[in-house]
């Protein structure tokens, strides 16, 4: 089986020459992309990945050009970030009687990001007040303990959407991955092991009986970090 890469800009396709995504639960992921192309490039990235038997590939990761270098004449290299990145800045808020829904629906006002809820008592349920002086991330940390959400966390999906609840509410909860033994090439001395290329794995995803915290694609193979389940 061969692999397939696309990679997109503001919706136009370009050559893809390498690329490096690193992703993890409760975070924003990054990627390095380097690229044919004469001129400076910006707007909305999408990659996808997939390989020669399936009918699709698979969207894997949707961000922003954060900067573009130039590295010859027929080349550039970009840095992105996921969309939620735009919440790493300063971000001061203070409701009075809100609901989770409530909070997160502040922040899509003012950034345009798009949350996934579950529905549950705890996506309803008002708390006398929400503060935080912080930037986006320290208030997306905040709600598992102001709302009380057991086993919270917040994951960028690989559509730009940001799930927010308790992992077991969430679609990988009962979508575990499987794969042969053989597939694991190596085991680093922190843990972490490379394999092929998955599509599907992403943080939160469990992988053999464990979820995945943070992940890296690169070249043709994964490595990937677990935490018991």
């Amino acid at each position: 089986m061969n692999i397939r890469k696309g990679l997109t800009i503001g919706g136009q396709k370009y050559k893809l020459v390498s690329e490096d995504i690193r992703l993890e639960l409760c975070g924003t992921g990054r990627a390095v992309f380097q690229l044919q192309a004469t001129e400076s490039v910006s707007g909305v990235v999408q990659f996808f990945v997939g390989y020669s038997s399936q009918d699709k590939d698979r969207l894997f990761f949707t961000g922003y050009v954060e900067s573009c270098h130039k590295v010859d004449n027929k080349q550039q290299r970009i840095f992105c970030r996921e969309l939620g990145g735009v919440l790493d800045k300063h971000w001061p808020v203070s409701l009075r009687h809100p609901t989770l829904k409530d909070v997160l629906e502040h922040y899509t006002e003012r950034t345009g990001l798009v949350f996934i809820v579950p529905e549950r008592d705890y996506s309803t349920t008002r708390v006398p007040f929400f503060q935080t002086l912080g930037d986006g991330f320290h208030a997306l940390a905040l709600l598992g303990k102001v709302f009380q959400i057991p086993d919270y966390v917040w994951n960028p999906q690989p559509d730009g959407t940001i799930y927010v609840g308790s992992w077991n509410d969430s679609r990988w909860a009962s979508r575990p991955l499987q794969v042969p033994d053989k597939w694991f090439k190596r085991v680093m001395a922190d843990g972490s092991k490379s394999c092929p290329i998955i599509p599907p794995a992403r943080p939160g995803a469990v992988l053999t009986g464990q979820r995945i915290k943070t992940l890296q694609l690169k070249g043709s193979e994964m490595v990937y970090k677990c935490a018991m389940c």
